[in-house]
């Protein structure tokens, strides 16, 4: 049984303060034996797109590199490129989106910032997997390039798998392009013709030309979809949909593939949720609504199906924000599932199927940090 840490959201003063959060999760000691020194330790984020201003501030990625280069570790900060032509398509706006969130490469991350796929975001192999509904998964070259594994994730609604999590972090994170898309060609994408007024707000989005046009003249051809979502997080009339046959495969193909990246790691992991400005949409979209929860602080283990499953708990039992989606769907009271009323989704079924598969358990001690 695995011990879930929680350091409450609240920095009553100066021994509580952000940076003082990451000593305290660096003094746990499922996360103190992988900072080894000249041993290298990758940190995986999620990049935001530009747009999503709720992001996790550099400010806590720095601390956590910095302390790990302190420790003696060959500290590196990763993340994926995106599938769609957002801010983060390729390497190179990968990059500049970073630069222009506030991380900066040289001064703070040492120039130790890089794909885990490489620029082309296709930079890796297929690696055998046990998957009830992937055989295997392409991993980006970086995971077994490196040893051991810190996963930050910044926890939001996720309008498929319920929750955006470590299991998402991990899942896809680790992916080439061609590996995240045999996942996302379970989707079906649907076009409602009476919600689109061809605005053209997705035809930037859309790497295949699948949509084209201008405003005021926008065409589909899902002959060409590759299903990787630009158009559906950017349709401001909800006229792209996801036609939910899907979604529940999708969701067990997101677990194999956690799974496969788990196997195939050189060295061991550990998994920290920051339940901080949890938004509506995940950092995968162009814009964020303002938090439906109040901070609830860090939850942090060696398990990634208890993180997941007790950070969804956690959202569950809290109080909503007055002003939020959770006022306009009602579900501002504790114990109702806000995560379910905003994506029509839960993570349930998805972590049922992570135990089955032994990717971690929902069983664990909770543990209160300082």
């Amino acid at each position: 049984m695995a011990n879930v840490y929680w350091i409450k959201g609240r920095s009553e003063s100066l021994r509580k303060n952000a940076v003082s959060k990451i000593d305290a999760l660096l003094n746990l000691k499922e996360l103190a034996r992988l900072v080894n020194p000249d041993e290298s330790l990758a940190i995986k984020i999620n990049l935001s797109e530009l747009g999503y201003t709720h992001y996790l501030p550099p400010v806590i990625i720095g601390a956590l590199f910095s302390k790990t280069r302190a420790m003696g570790a060959k500290s590196l900060v990763t993340d994926s490129c995106s599938l769609f032509k957002g801010s983060k398509f390729d390497g190179y706006s990968w990059m500049d989106s970073a630069l222009l969130l506030g991380f900066s490469n040289g001064d703070i991350f040492q120039n130790q910032m890089m794909q885990t796929a490489g620029y082309t975001s296709e930079e890796g192999k297929f690696r055998e997997g046990d998957g009830e509904y992937l055989a295997g998964a392409e991993i980006g070259s970086l995971l077994t390039d490196t040893g051991n594994l810190i996963v930050v994730s910044h926890v939001t609604a996720h309008p498929l798998l319920g929750l955006a999590g470590a299991i998402k972090n991990l899942g896809l994170g680790f992916l080439t392009r061609s590996g995240q898309l045999k996942i996302h060609g379970r989707l079906e994408i649907s076009i409602d013709d009476q919600a689109c007024n061809h605005c053209g707000d997705c035809v930037p989005f859309c790497p295949t030309g699948a949509i084209s046009g201008e405003p005021g003249k926008v065409s589909f051809d899902l002959r060409m979809c590759n299903r990787c979502l630009g158009c559906y997080v950017s349709c401001p009339n909800r006229a792209i949909g996801i036609r939910p046959e899907g979604i529940p495969e999708y969701q067990k193909c997101v677990v194999d593939a956690a799974h496969t990246v788990k196997k195939h790691l050189s060295g061991q992991a550990f998994y920290i949720n920051f339940l901080t400005s949890v938004t509506p949409q995940s950092d995968d979209y162009p814009f964020s609504d303002i938090p439906f929860i109040p901070d609830l602080g860090i939850i942090a283990s060696e398990d990634p199906v208890a993180v997941d499953w007790a950070t969804y708990q956690m959202i569950v039992r809290s109080p909503g924000i007055p002003g939020s989606i959770a006022q306009d769907l009602d579900v501002l009271e504790k114990g109702q599932d806000k995560i379910r009323a905003i994506t029509d989704q839960t993570p349930v079924e998805m972590l049922e199927y992570a135990e089955k598969m032994r990717l971690g358990s929902k069983d664990f001690k909770f543990l209160s940090g300082p």
